[in-house]
Parts: C-alpha cells; structure tokens; sequence
C-alpha cells in the first residue's frame, strides 16, 4: 500500500512539474507576442523601452523558482511520511511476530505441565523456560515504553556516578554465559579506572542491545569483544563482532526509530527495529556520543563505538586530606 502511495505521489509531482513549465513557456510566448503593447504601456509608466518585458520575464521565472521548490519539500515531506509509515507497518507486524513466540512457547510448556506424571527435574525445566519467555516478553514491552519515552523526551534519566569498572564486572558476569549459550564467544578488556554520570539501568540497557546484536549477527563460533579504556576525558565503549558488517550507506540511518539494516530477506533482521534507537538516545541523555563502522581487514564486521564522559572529581574541602592519606 505504502509503495503505491509512494509512486502515487511522484506521479503528481512529475505532473504537476510538467503544468508549471507549461505554465512558464506560455507565459514567456505571451510577452513576446505583447512586446509591442508592452512597450507602449512601459512608456506610458515611465518604464524604459523593453525593460518591462524582461521584468515580466524575470517575475516569472522567480514565480516558477519558487513554485518548484515549494512542489520540491512537499514531495519530500510527503515521501518521508510514507515511509515512516511503511515503517511503523513493518513495526507492528514485527513485534507481533516477536510476541507470538514466547506466548506459544509459554502456552506449550504450560499445557505441558498439566499433565501428570512429571519428574520433578522436568518440571522445573519447564517453569524456568516458562519465566525465560515470559522475561523476554517483558523485554520487548519495555523497550516498547523506553522508546516512546525518549521519543516523547520526558522524564529524563536522574544521572548518578556510576564506576565503569565495577559496573562492568557485574554485567559481563551475566552477558557471557548467555552469548556462550548461543554458540559465541564474548571477550572483554575492561582497562578503566572512571566514573561517569549515568544509571547503571540505562548501561545495562545500552550493552545488552548492542551485545544482542553483535551476538546475532555473529557466526556460530564466532566472538564478540568489548573493550573499555580511558582517553583524557572520556571513556571509549567498543563493541564489535565478526559478522558481515553494516553497509556504508547505512550507517548513517541505522539508530532511526523502526529502522533494520540489510535485506527484508536477511535471516538476521528481526526483532523491533527499537534497539539501536533506543541506545542513541539512552546515550544522549548520558551526554555521550555513540557511531557506527563496518571494519575493513581479515576481520569484518561491525563495531560500536560509545563515548561518555569522565565525571568531575569533586574538590577536596580545604584542610581535609586524601582517604589514602589517612589510611
């Protein structure tokens, strides 16, 4: 539907393009033939002879300047509404798809638990797997709410020192064993020593879209690294995996709202299309910058590149010494 409107609209601009340059050339074969009385009525006004038919000349061809543009921006600003549209439509049937699984995972496992019989050992497989998909679908509703909130810009994040170190201690506890569990290897160098100003939610939220994603688009028996290190006063957040990169014309669109990169018919373009939006705007509201390459080398892929910056050092009050002095 969306293609149709798509060319739809071009039809009418081509036309409409054609009808004023319709409109000019008629306009012009008009002065022409009416340069006598024109130069009749350029006397009558004090105009000099011919000048007035190079001024209607010329209003006409500002006249059709400014139609054009104008013609020009409505066909662009209408385009981009179609696709937009033809993006909350791929969207809706996306997060359908993403929620019809869990929901017949759940309803399977739990018909499977009516029956009787059940060894103890199975039946706590079961409610686990059940909680496993059930914690996804929660995922999925709260980058749903995440989005819509950074779209509407309120409620801002309430900023807070966070240690990267320790931070990151916890949260690779957890990221490995589920990227081990799908056949990728998560490598990290963690060679920081900052705070910066953030929550460690909005961290976690950021790290597990962009390690989802590298772990996706990696090979079975891939890895996915991260590094974390200090550069004066910011910290660099690397993310990069070993699969088929992000191609350059895109690179530049991929942290758009609804926007998935590759083919329609790429295995590996699921999910909502939020991820990415969401973790340009998580790392915004930190005051940071966050870009994306496609690495060039015996290793391709693509690798995420967040920066954020150092937290001030609060003033040591005067007279008072270091802890490690006074230790």
């Amino acid at each position: 539907m969306t293609g149709r409107r798509s060319t739809h609209l071009v039809t009418v601009y081509v036309l409409s393009l054609a009808a004023t340059f319709g409109f000019l050339v008629i306009w012009v074969i008009y002065v022409v033939r009416s340069a006598a009385r024109l130069q009749e009525l350029g006397r009558r006004v004090g105009v000099a002879s011919g000048e007035l038919s190079w001024i209607l000349l010329s209003v006409g061809c500002v006249l059709l300047f400014f139609l054009i543009v104008g013609l020009t921006y409505q066909l662009a600003q209408a385009l981009a509404a179609s696709r937009y549209a033809r993006k909350q439509e791929e969207f809706i049937s996306n997060i359908t798809h993403e929620m019809k699984s869990p929901l017949a995972a759940i309803k399977l496992h739990a018909q499977t638990l009516e029956q009787e019989g059940i060894a103890p050992e199975a039946r706590l497989r079961f409610l686990g797997h059940i909680v496993q998909q059930a914690d996804r679908m929660g995922r999925l509703v709260d980058d749903v709410l995440e989005s819509s909130r950074l779209l509407a810009r309120k409620r801002l994040l309430d900023l807070v020192p966070v240690d990267l170190a320790r931070f990151f201690e916890r949260y690779l506890a957890e990221a490995r064993p589920q990227a081990e569990g799908r056949g990728v290897a998560l490598k990290a160098r963690v060679e920081t020593r900052s705070t910066v100003m953030a929550t460690e939610e909005a961290l976690r939220r950021v790290m597990g879209n962009l390690v989802d994603n590298a772990v996706r688009f990696s090979p079975r028996g891939g890895t996915v690294r991260c590094h974390v290190f200090d550069d004066g006063v910011v910290v660099h957040i690397e993310v990069e995996d070993e699969g088929a990169g992000i191609p350059k014309k895109e690179l530049e669109s991929i942290f758009e709202r609804f926007y998935q990169a590759g083919s329609e018919s790429d295995p590996h373009r699921r999910g909502t299309g939020l991820g990415l939006s969401i973790v340009a705007g998580l790392v915004r509201e930190m005051r940071g910058t966050v870009r994306a390459y496609t690495k060039e080398g015996p290793r391709t892929g693509s690798r995420f590149v967040i920066e954020l910056p150092v937290a001030p050092t609060p003033p040591t009050p005067a007279g008072a010494q270091p802890a490690e002095a006074r230790a």
